[in-house]
């Protein structure tokens, strides 16, 4: 399974955010896509949140660049 690690949004200024890393004082633990795709456009949208589950960001309908990361999940192998 792929995970986004990394989410950089292309912009003036570059805004980056990294699962592991702080922001603020809040550690960035997870990153999701929650966009949606409608019959007509596009909706792209993703969610940054920290370690107890809050947002942090929310960015949509930006140009982006994502990095992800093979994880194995439990009773899974590795390919």
């Amino acid at each position: 399974m792929q995970v986004i690690q990394k989410l950089t949004v292309v912009s003036n200024p570059t805004r980056v955010f990294e699962v592991g890393t702080e922001l603020n004082g809040r550690e960035v633990i997870e990153i999701r896509q929650v966009g949606h795709e409608y019959e007509d456009h596009v909706h792209s949208e993703f969610i940054i949140q920290d370690e107890n589950g809050d947002l942090i960001s929310s960015i949509e309908n930006a140009p982006v660049i994502l990095d992800y990361k093979q994880i194995v999940e439990h009773d899974e192998t590795e390919k």
